[in-house]
């Protein structure tokens, strides 16, 4: 914030001292003005504009304040001012060096530009705790402002160093304010932000003086004053007059031993002694936290949230959040990097626009952030001209890296930047030369809590610089340059995957998905390159699935694939199995496209003669044919799988093969053989630790055979093994910090806890499972967090909660998969569908519940004998698939039926046998159903 965001206290009027400039010499008292000791006529209004500019030289007086003091009792047009002004230039002419005496700040006001002297006054009178009047508290700032008057105390030379409207001057002017004590009463504001040229610098400082510096040695004349005792000066706004102040500077701390100084710059000094105070934007909720996930009371205690609600409602007259609203607000503070003076503007807007309106209008962030304060500095009314006021300071080579480096969204090495910026009029030791320039001037921020050190722009201060990239024409140029480099840096990172933890691969490579955003923006836009887009797309595949940005990737998928099949046919393939493997996390909407992707990538994949690339096909029709609910279909994919793997002699091949087969037999009902497989993978090597990185889907994963394992122990009657197998893949998934694979555990460990009858941990893991996938912007985990809700109301109340299925099997990420297993939740949950494909004999391994489920609607209905048919047939298979938990449920059916006939104790007896295989999970509601029956 700009020093014209306070009010100056002026010093005192000087009605009874002689005021002395160049050779004139001016007398309140009498009205009188000399030149060369002689009388110069000056009329009544000249002179007290005169007066008015001499009483506060070098500070900028408003027009409506001058106008005030030559009109007091009248009305004038501005006009009138600038008659009088004119004719005042003009009588005094110019200084020694050609100048004028009174200068027009554009927009502003005048100022009185030459050195005064006031006869008969002690220097420095009159310019104690010169500081300007802070009208807003500081927020958010109360550390840093402690700790800067800490270090002010006891250092020689401090520079608050940042980037244009992040508020060095309001937390300097506050710092000084606190040390006003410790010097006695002796801090000097020294202001240079209308200093146009070196030898106004110590100009400047002899004004906040308040000395004489008519002659002689200016310096000079502070130090003595200097020397007398301690005093602390705030130079405030460097940057432009940095080299003239650093050897004032430097000199004020070499020959007055008293003297400390303050500085604020957009880059430091460089001088001895110093101490820089790099100052950071304000903070703002973490960018990994969804403003849904915060409660309303956290998100206000942020700084840059709170500064935008306060500035907001001062000039909106209040502001009324809703949560809606409030999330705008986050969102607001975040896209601005926490910048107080972007924020600032920005709340200036919220009036206008409405919370949402603003928040969609900051794309366009320059015409947006307009209309400062009207007494601020002109470089400080709109963000664009914050950014010029850097950018024109800038040598025509530091300009061009600048430009350059704007495709860098995130975070990036140096490298990096060097590879992309660097040619042949700057070569690479100049570009590293020009961004050590722009991390000194503040336009380039460095963050070296990594090894190695990263640099980024901030998100303004690259939306400015893009612009100016494509104005300068260079925008192909680089953005050919910027995306093959990451093509190469990903390439790299893929060989690595596997080769170390997911954590230290995350933090090392993590962040390279803002950067492949920003590459596939420029390679689908007009004037891009859209095979190289399509490169991108494809090697990037594993960040999206790591970060679980599935939907997004859908989106870029498409791009990449809209504009016309790719001329080689390995990048159309990748593409296409790419794509198959987003969309099985999207849902049954998704069924057509996915078999499509699939069955193109397989088809392209039998043409080469890459045996890796067609088993990856393979395992995509396999996992489409799950997700269909096409078991027979996912054995034949497995067993393909198996003999083209046969042949590249390999033990990962020959592991992928029987976990495929595995599941196929699982899903088939062939739970012995399934489990049989399930305890080989989980005690082979392979297995054995969790491994450093997912893979795009979990059917191949060691969470994907943990899952497949509990559902077949509790399948076969162990409920107790199967609930301890499904805490510990959650367990896991939450160490994995992986979102697909996080919501995958907690789908199994619910679908087990409704199953054991455990309502308060499904109710539990089910809002786990919401959060998580809502946060991921993932729909098929979501329909699951509702199926299992619905699950609940129906056990509450029965046959009157079947409202909830038209919502789940009209749900796009419904498929037959899913309809299996929403049956064996609830009976009131069973379809039409589910019905069909059980007498069709392709359910499978829920096959017999469906009949029972179905059975007992038909009890309910007054079938009795249709019921008894569908609850013996589905004994038979479930005697036949080996499966005890599905045997007790239809055992149970049975014995309530026969309970008033003749065969009630046939019915009593087959319970009791069922009942009694089992040697474990006596407390689920299955088991204590039947116990009941039994004892009944």
């Amino acid at each position: 914030m700009a020093v014209s965001d306070f009010e100056i206290f002026p010093s005192a009027p000087v009605a009874d001292t002689t005021l002395l400039f160049d050779n004139f010499r001016l007398v309140p008292s009498e009205r009188a003005l000399f030149h060369s000791e002689r009388p110069v006529r000056i009329t009544g209004r000249a002179f007290d504009l005169l007066l008015a500019l001499l009483e506060r030289p070098g500070e900028i007086i408003s027009k409506h304040e001058l106008i005030a003091r030559a009109w007091p009792r009248s009305f004038v047009e501005e006009g009138n001012l600038r008659v009088h002004i004119v004719a005042l230039r003009k009588l005094l002419g110019t200084s020694a060096e050609g100048r004028p005496f009174v200068e027009t700040v554009a927009g502003r006001g005048y100022s009185f530009v030459a050195p005064v002297t006031k006869s008969g006054a002690r220097p420095g009178a009159a310019a104690k705790v010169q500081l300007p009047v802070q009208h807003n508290r500081l927020i958010g700032r109360d550390d840093v402002l402690t700790e800067l008057a800490e270090q002010a105390c006891s250092r020689r030379l401090v520079t608050v160093v940042g980037p244009g409207g992040m508020g060095k001057t309001t937390l300097a002017v506050a710092a000084g304010h606190r040390l006003g004590a410790c010097f006695g009463e002796r801090v000097y504001f020294v202001d240079l932000s209308a200093a146009a040229d070196p030898a106004q610098v110590p100009m400047a400082l002899g004004l906040a003086l308040g000395i004489p510096l008519a002659g002689g040695d200016a310096v000079g004349c502070a130090l003595d004053y200097l020397r007398q005792q301690p005093a602390l000066l705030l130079f405030d706004n460097c940057e432009h007059l940095v080299d003239e102040v650093a050897k004032l500077v430097q000199r004020l701390l070499r020959e007055a031993p008293g003297a400390h100084v303050l500085a604020t710059s957009r880059e430091a000094l460089r001088i001895d002694a110093e101490w820089v105070y790099r100052l950071s934007p304000l903070a703002v909720p973490p960018p990994n936290i969804a403003p849904e996930l915060l409660p309303p009371e956290a998100m206000a205690t942020f700084p840059a949230v709170q500064l935008f609600i306060e500035r907001a409602s001062a000039g909106a007259g209040g502001l009324a959040l809703d949560p809606a609203g409030l999330a705008s607000v986050v969102d607001i503070c975040r896209r601005l990097d926490g910048i107080p003076l972007a924020i600032e503007l920005a709340a200036g807007r919220a009036g206008l626009l409405g919370l949402h309106g603003l928040a969609d209008h900051l794309e366009d962030c320059f015409s947006v952030l307009t209309g400062g304060c009207r007494t601020a500095l002109p470089r400080h009314q709109t963000l664009r001209a914050t950014l010029d006021w850097s950018h024109d300071m800038l040598s025509e080579r530091d300009r061009t890296v600048f430009r350059r480096l704007s495709l860098f969204r995130a975070p990036f090495r140096l490298e990096c930047a060097i590879e992309v910026v660097h040619c042949e009029r700057f070569p690479r030791a100049e570009v590293l030369e020009s961004i050590a320039n722009l991390v000194a001037k503040s336009l380039l921020a460095v963050e070296v809590n990594g090894d190695p050190a990263c640099y980024r722009l901030l998100s303004t201060t690259a939306a400015y610089a893009y612009e100016k990239l494509v104005e300068s024409g260079e925008l192909r140029t680089v953005g050919l340059r910027y995306t093959t480099e990451l093509i190469a840096i990903l390439e790299q990172a893929n060989g690595e995957r596997g080769q170390m933890p997911a954590a230290d691969w995350l933090t090392l490579y993590g962040r390279f998905i803002e950067h492949i955003a920003s590459g596939l923006d420029w390679a689908f836009a007009p004037g891009g390159n859209i095979r190289l887009g399509q490169r991108l797309c494809a090697v990037s595949a594993p960040w999206w699935h790591q970060l679980s940005l599935v939907e997004e990737y859908r989106g870029r998928l498409a791009q990449a694939l809209a504009p016309g099949l790719p001329e080689d046919p390995c990048l159309e393939l990748l593409l296409q199995l790419a794509l198959g493997d987003t969309l099985v996390h999207v849902g049954g909407a998704a069924y057509a496209p996915r078999q499509a992707a699939y069955l193109r990538a397989l088809e392209l994949a039998q043409l080469g003669e890459d045996v890796t690339l067609r088993l990856r096909a393979l395992s995509g029709c396999y996992s489409d044919a799950i997700c269909a609910g096409d078991y027979h279909a996912a054995l034949d994919y497995a067993e393909c799988y198996g003999m083209e793997g046969a042949g590249l002699d390999s033990e990962l091949a020959a592991v992928n093969h029987a976990s495929l087969l595995a599941r196929a037999q699982h899903y088939l009902g062939m739970q012995a053989d399934a489990r049989s497989l399930a305890e080989f993978l989980s005690n082979h090597p392979l297995n054995a630790v969790p491994p450093p990185l997912p893979p795009e889907h979990q059917l191949l994963s060691r969470l994907g055979n943990q899952a497949l394992l509990a559902r077949t122990l509790w399948l076969q009657g162990y409920p107790d093994q199967a609930m301890r197998v499904a805490r510990e893949a959650l367990a896991e998934a939450e160490r994995m910090d992986h979102g697909i694979s996080h919501c995958y555990a907690l789908q199994l460990i619910c679908t087990l806890s409704a199953w054991r009858g455990e309502r308060a941990a499904v109710t539990h893991y089910a809002a786990v499972l919401q959060q998580v996938s809502r946060r991921c912007v993932m729909p098929k985990w979501e329909f699951w967090t509702v199926a299992f809700q619905a699950a609940q109301r129906c056990h509450d109340h029965g046959e009157c909660a079947r409202d909830s299925l038209p919502v789940l099997t009209q749900n796009p990420c419904c498929g037959d998969w899913h309809i299996d297993v929403l049956a064996t939740l609830h009976p009131a949950l069973l379809t039409p569908r589910a019905i069909a494909r059980a007498e069709q004999c392709l359910a499978g391994w829920c096959e017999a519940e469906v009949l029972r489920a179905w059975g007992e609607s038909l009890l309910r209905a007054g079938a009795h004998a249709r019921a008894e048919e569908l609850f013996l047939r589905a004994l038979r298979i479930a005697q036949a698939q080996q499966v005890p938990a599905w045997e007790l449920r239809v055992a149970c059916s049975l014995a309530r039926l026969w309970r008033a006939t003749p065969r009630a104790g046939e019915g009593l007896s087959l319970l009791r046998a069922v009942h009694e295989r089992f040697t474990e999970g006596h407390g689920t509601a299955d088991l204590r159903a039947a116990a009941a029956l039994l004892a009944g």
